[in-house]
């Protein structure tokens, strides 16, 4: 009796510690997208918040692109240039050379002073295949405008055959056509869906016809879900529409299995995976 008693317990401890080891090893293998570049430590999407975060080792930089008014893919992730400059309107209402005059540093901090917009091609000229990046696209007036000139300039800098780029998006207009002009492209596509209920069988069969993943809000994601999308050949990505729970989130995704996490604290999301 005896004997089985204490196989009994060998065996739980050895699941008990294989299972943590299942938790550490997941953890560990989190990509860390850089959210709009170190945007805790210096103006989002301009080179010194991409520079940063290369400086910094993560995985990915990840960036939302815009269309300007002479058909320029710039960085910036609001329709307007009101938040993160000190111009005042709609970028595509600007010429990239008009958008290149604007204070894109000041609001952030005043070390940062006349920091300045960048095109995605002058980020791409910077850093080429030296980092890895997560590019978001959209519709541009309910139109698909931005996704040939977007593969064109990929192609040209060769980074779409080293595997150095995923493209995001909420729109699957855009990502449908992506995969269309070039399958072999890996898209994650966005969603804002208000319950892990609407996570059905039909959408995530469609979703499987052309991403490899999905980047959904950090308050649907748990284990239970994450391991659904999982069995069906889905990554997962988080990203957190509340930013000020963030932190405290970040290690719960990474435990219920996250593929990837869109971190605004890359510095923070690097000690919790030193950690596991």
């Amino acid at each position: 009796m005896k004997t089985l008693q204490i196989i009994l317990i060998i065996g739980i401890f050895i699941l008990t510690v294989i299972g943590y080891s299942e938790i550490a090893n997941a953890a560990k293998s989190v990509k860390i997208i850089a959210h709009r570049g170190a945007s805790d430590r210096a103006p989002e999407e301009t080179m010194s918040a991409f520079k940063l975060a290369v400086k910094n080792k993560a995985d990915y930089i990840e960036m939302d692109l815009r269309l300007t008014k002479d058909n320029q893919l710039i960085l910036m992730h609001d329709q307007t240039v009101d938040r993160t400059t000190n111009g005042h309107g709609n970028v595509g209402s600007f010429s990239f050379q008009q958008l290149k005059q604007l204070d894109a540093g000041t609001w952030f901090h005043e070390k940062y002073k006349n920091e300045r917009l960048i095109s995605l091609e002058e980020l791409l000229h910077q850093f080429g295949s030296r980092t890895q990046y997560f590019i978001e696209t959209r519709e541009v007036d309910n139109e698909l405008k931005m996704e040939k000139p977007l593969l064109d300039l990929l192609n040209q800098k060769g980074l779409i055959t080293k595997n150095k780029v995923i493209i995001e998006s909420f729109s699957d207009k855009s990502l449908k056509k992506i995969h269309e002009m070039n399958d072999k492209i890996p898209l994650v596509q966005l969603v804002k869906l208000q319950s892990k209920h609407d996570f059905t069988m039909e959408k995530i069969t469609e979703w499987k016809k052309y991403a490899l993943g999905i980047g959904m809000n950090s308050d649907l994601a748990d284990k239970e879900l994450i391991r659904t999308l999982h069995r069906n050949n889905l990554k997962v990505y988080i990203f957190f529409f509340d930013v000020n729970s963030e932190k405290a989130e970040q290690k719960r995704v990474m435990e219920a299995g996250a593929d990837g996490i869109f971190t605004n604290h890359i510095l923070y999301t690097q000690s919790l995976l030193r950690k596991r």
